[in-house]
């Protein structure tokens, strides 16, 4: 009996969206929506860049949600995503929350998708998977910031677990797959996060990664307990041209410079989606 209730109060969404490249700009498509998952009226500061605000009116998620967010941006639609604050994940009483996310990106097409990051209270049970599918000549910026219980407050994450999953394919290959499994044991631990409860991934596909992009990177390594490493680069000249277009990953964690680290990593970047 409690259990039905419990289902009965669960949240699920889905959320559908479509970009398509119009005469003057590109043109945000509301295709299916259910749930508390929606979006504010799309503005385009940057000319023919479609800027789109995600809302969760309940403003956070428990045990039990579901939450479903597929984006496809059609050729030459140009598109930036993101939201007007955190997502937060609550204690469970049990059942797992679960958040799934689809981009589709054509060719000639940009994505950024560039949300606030998520907190994770004490005793939050999350499974996360993120799936991108790019065609030859898109290109896609992407982030996920975590963070795990409230430092300032010194609530520390001492129970629960997010388990998380990117995969990339581009032009129909499998370039890159990433799975964390994050619990207080995790963070704790020298080979993962070291103590420092936030962690952080920066993904670039479709981009051509010049020298001197490589090389501004560089002083990040090891500094300012921002651990960055520039990891499974596949661009043609690194991968045995496994991946038609370029790739890379960062990865950084750190209380009080992951936030740094990412801002000087996409100001090194200056790419033009």
């Amino acid at each position: 009996m409690h259990q039905t209730a419990a289902a009965m109060q669960n949240w699920a969404a889905l959320l559908r969206l479509e970009l398509r490249c119009a005469a003057d700009r590109t043109r945000l498509v509301p295709l299916r929506r259910y749930g508390p998952l929606s979006v504010q009226r799309p503005f385009y500061p940057e000319a023919d860049c479609c800027h789109v605000y995600l809302l969760h009116p309940p403003g956070g998620v428990v045990g039990g949600d579901s939450l479903d967010l597929e984006i496809d941006l059609k050729p030459d639609a140009q598109g930036l995503f993101t939201a007007p604050g955190a997502a937060k994940f609550y204690l469970s009483a049990g059942p797992v929350a679960r958040v799934r996310q689809q981009f589709a990106v054509g060719a000639g097409a940009g994505l950024e998708f560039l949300p606030q990051e998520n907190i994770y209270f004490p005793g939050a049970e999350v499974d996360a998977r993120t799936t991108l599918e790019v065609d030859a000549g898109g290109r896609v910026l992407l982030w996920e910031k975590h963070w795990f219980g409230r430092p300032a407050t010194r609530e520390s994450f001492d129970r629960g677990r997010l388990q998380s999953r990117i995969d990339l394919r581009l032009d129909g290959t499998l370039v890159h797959s990433e799975i964390q499994r994050v619990d207080a044991d995790e963070i704790a631990r020298a080979s993962g996060l070291r103590g420092q409860p936030v962690c952080g991934t920066l993904l670039a596909a479709g981009i051509d990664f010049c020298d001197e992009i490589v090389v501004g990177l560089q002083p990040l390594q090891r500094a300012d307990r921002v651990f960055a490493k520039l990891g499974a680069v596949c661009d043609q000249r690194a991968a045995n041209r496994l991946a038609p277009q370029p790739a890379a990953t960062f990865d950084l964690g750190g209380v009080d410079t992951l936030q740094l680290g990412i801002n000087q990593l996409t100001a090194n970047l200056q790419v033009d989606l």
